[in-house]
């Protein structure tokens, strides 16, 4: 009881003293002790911000049909020049370094605001932000975890996420969300950077190596990291990238049909896959 008391008031007095986003809609995991600030630098909160009971499921349960429209939510201010995002699935309810995260869809600037620097307000200002989002045909009814992760333009070199447990059941039209984005079946791995000795560069929106087939573009084109250059450099050490490693390795072979270096796998360069540059993510103000 003492113990949930101090994590309960370390995260009153981190919300309070920065105004960075936090997802309010698909409740959270532990929504209590939740608070806003990065994943730390040496990756020992990865995945979902561990804790003492990080997985305590919310009292009212998150069910999304496949094929519809969903939106995800944020409260905070601090969005550092937008950046990049992805929204990935695991099977796991309580992820683990060992867990499998397949990138359901990235988004490649402009996340969570094509802005300059920061929004107005504190750590629970309502700056109506949004990401919409269908979960593909491909993915069985079932229960998941949901992670929205994101690397920040500017500012310091970090990697936030938030995990919220989701029901997801079939829909009564699968295709009803623009014939699904012509989403494929090939989900990627999870894009794990500035937690792992491979860090992203500053003032440039990421391009992800594997974004996968649905990715939307909402920020500025000048922005946007150089196809040619790498998302991170740096020789990653966080043990959980050995999976992802395998999974890209396989994924860029049978794309590419070329003998790829495992050394050199956390800064591939991009591997083009169909994609879909719409602006479902938006602040609402945006379309008043």
């Amino acid at each position: 009881m003492l113990v949930q008391y101090f994590l309960l008031l370390e995260t009153i007095v981190l919300r309070a003293v920065s105004g960075h986003l936090i997802v309010s809609s698909p409740e959270p995991y532990s929504n209590k002790t939740l608070n806003n600030s990065p994943l730390a630098a040496d990756g020992s909160d990865f995945p979902c911000k561990l804790r003492t009971d990080a997985f305590l499921a919310p009292s009212t349960e998150t069910i999304y049909k496949i094929g519809v429209k969903n939106t995800m939510r944020f409260i905070g201010s601090s969005t550092h020049g937008g950046g990049s995002c992805q929204l990935s699935l695991t099977e796991d309810l309580a992820p683990s370094k060992e867990s499998k995260w397949k990138v359901i869809k990235s988004y490649e600037g402009g996340c969570p605001a094509n802005v300059g620097g920061n929004l107005a307000g504190g750590p629970d200002a309502d700056n109506n932000l949004q990401l919409d989002f269908v979960i593909p045909e491909n993915i069985h009814s079932g229960r998941y975890t949901l992670a929205w992760t994101w690397f920040n333009r500017i500012g310091n070199r970090e990697m936030y996420m938030n995990c919220a447990p989701i029901t997801v059941t079939s829909g009564s039209s699968p295709q009803s969300y623009k014939s699904m984005q012509d989403q494929t079946a090939s989900f990627p791995p999870m894009f794990i950077a500035n937690i792992n000795g491979c860090i992203t560069k500053e003032g440039v929106d990421i391009r992800f190596p594997r974004p996968g087939s649905i990715i939307e573009h909402n920020g500025q084109p000048n922005n946007l990291l150089q196809e040619v250059e790498p998302p991170c450099t740096g020789t990653p050490t966080f043990t959980a990238l050995a999976a992802i490693e395998s999974n890209i390795l396989d994924a860029a072979r049978s794309d590419l049909g070329e003998t790829i270096s495992s050394s050199t796998s956390s800064a591939l360069p991009r591997i083009q896959s169909p994609a879909c540059s719409c602006r479902a993510l938006r602040r609402n103000s945006d379309y008043r």
